[in-house]
């Protein structure tokens, strides 16, 4: 007598290796997605300490990354060809380079920026990947992140909400550069 398994075992067999691989995909995109945020807000930390750290030396923040006591290395000179900055000024701070070539590498473009009432912020946006377009936010006064989603991605509401750890996209944290109007 000859052992050996049927037709419908293998189909069995090969549905259920396909269903658990398309889920495993799925979690496997989002953990690497959440290994860019940690990179961008680990870089954000960093360079706010060092913000702080120009202010009292200067009584001034700077937009520049070359200007600061720590960065990452591929910005504290500037250079005109550099992969992971904007040119010769050093603006921005790109987390996996790519502006050589036009276009930007899956990760964040990193900018310090103002709002209208002065107050300086670390902004990474998400950039080179169409599935995700939102920012990570942190106020050079303030020690959290706020994940700032596009509300018409559903991926951004689902990384953002997974990042904020709540559970629904009505209890994310308002965009701190956006003025709250008080009783709202």
């Amino acid at each position: 007598m000859k052992k050996g398994f049927t037709l419908l075992e293998l189909l069995v067999v090969i549905i259920v290796i396909a269903i658990l691989s398309s889920v495993a995909v799925m979690y496997y995109g989002r953990f690497i997605e959440r290994m860019r945020i940690a990179e961008a807000d680990t870089v954000i930390g960093s360079a706010v300490l060092s913000q702080e750290r120009v202010f009292i030396k200067f009584q001034r923040y700077t937009p520049y990354w070359h200007q600061l006591d720590s960065g990452p290395i591929a910005v504290r000179t500037p250079k005109a060809d550099n992969d992971f900055a904007n040119g010769k000024e050093n603006t921005i701070f790109y987390t996996r380079g790519g502006m050589r070539s036009g276009t930007p590498n899956k990760g964040f473009a990193i900018s310090f920026e103002q709002d209208a009432t002065g107050r300086w912020f670390a902004v990474a946006r998400r950039v080179g990947d169409s599935d995700y377009s939102y920012r990570i936010v942190r106020p050079f006064d303030d020690t959290q992140s706020v994940c700032v989603p596009d509300w018409a991605n559903e991926k951004d509401l689902a990384i953002c909400v997974d990042y904020m750890g709540v559970e629904h996209v009505t209890e994310l944290s308002p965009d701190p550069m956006v003025p709250q109007i008080e009783g709202n």
